[in-house]
């Protein structure tokens, strides 16, 4: 699935940044001393860096969906976010910044990837992605400590969070959908008189199924 992420999230920054491919490339190699010395071309690094589950994108209750025609119970897909160190590189410090800022406006800009830009696991997921720039570096961690750990050189970076709802295909079929409800009530200080009432359910079908028919 992480591979599918790194392609959608090219195709979207190609897409609207834009970054074309005979003038910019995009790389998700750890951008040390090592590679960075083997860069000719104008370069977009996206280094993911930190996987874990989203608090403020959690959802709860539970959700219908439609499964091979019947109607099945899920819990909400948990969410799940991506960080990734997106980095510019190029001969110039000015050449680089302006590819940084290029960037940085999309991402504020359009911060929804379009279904039109999901690849492979991630075509029709539901809701769709979401990039943000991050608003506090998770764990109290800098980019400084980052580039410490990569043995590199500091660099302007935007840290990205990259959120998306892993689909865990757990489902459980739902029973029979309730059409009538009977109300009793019992008398306990009489002779046992009981009331009975009966009333018909509302049932609102989910959208899929209703176009199905």
């Amino acid at each position: 699935m992480l591979h599918h992420l790194d392609d959608t999230l090219e195709a979207y920054l190609r897409a609207l940044v834009p970054l074309p491919t005979g003038d910019v490339d995009v790389s998700f190699d750890t951008p040390d001393r090592e590679w960075g010395s083997g860069v000719t071309r104008p370069t977009i690094n996206l280094f993911l860096w930190d996987v874990r589950r989203s608090v403020r994108r959690a959802a709860a209750g539970l959700e219908q969906v439609e499964v091979e025609g019947r109607l099945h119970r899920r819990r909400p897909a948990p969410r799940v976010e991506f960080r990734y160190l997106a980095t510019a590189w190029a001969a110039d410090n000015r050449d680089q910044h302006q590819l940084l800022g290029a960037v940085l406006r999309t991402i504020v800009a359009q911060p929804e990837i379009a279904a039109d830009h999901l690849k492979g696991d991630l075509v029709g997921l539901d809701p769709l992605p979401v990039v943000e720039l991050a608003i506090s570096p998770p764990g109290g961690s800098s980019q400084g400590d980052l580039w410490s750990a990569l043995d590199g050189q500091l660099k302007a970076g935007l840290d990205l969070v990259v959120t998306i709802a892993v689909d865990t295909g757990r489902t459980t079929e739902a029973g029979p959908e309730v059409t009538e409800i009977e109300v009793a009530t019992t008398d306990r200080d009489g002779a046992g008189h009981q009331s009975r009432r009966r009333a018909t359910a509302l049932v609102e079908e989910p959208a899929g199924r209703a176009a199905g028919r």
